[in-house]
């Protein structure tokens, strides 16, 4: 059984991002490549995200907690009672941040891939 305190989480720079995104794997499966893990955008962040896309997943996104502004001055914020999900399927173009969307507060959501998360993008800025 694998247990996380949100204060005790050892956080590593994810790969693939090209802003300080970060992460801590709460559980892989090395056989197939599932991966389980949390992320989190730390506060003043400013987002830079090229679109991507699995080849050999879907991806599934639970967002925990958090607040962004994007460039047009819309705010976005989850809370213990407004979370958020979405589900992408294998293949499907997806991540496109608006340059210069600022993390208001420390952003932080779940990913599960149901295979291996090899991205499929034109900026390999982090492999």
């Amino acid at each position: 059984m694998v247990k996380v305190n949100g204060k005790d989480v050892e956080w590593k720079r994810a790969p693939n991002f090209v802003s300080n995104v970060q992460r801590q794997v709460l559980w892989k499966d090395e056989k197939t490549g599932a991966t389980f893990a949390i992320l989190k955008i730390p506060e003043g962040v400013y987002l830079e995200q090229v679109p991507h896309s699995h080849p050999h997943s879907n991806q599934f996104t639970f967002r925990l907690s958090g607040e962004i502004e994007l460039p047009n001055g819309t705010h976005i914020a989850v809370s213990e009672d407004d979370y958020g999900f979405d589900y992408c399927p294998k293949d499907k173009e997806h991540g496109a941040m608006s340059n210069g969307t600022k993390v208001l507060k420390d952003f932080v959501y779940l990913h599960y891939w149901d295979g291996p998360e090899d991205w499929n993008d034109t900026d390999k800025t982090d492999k």
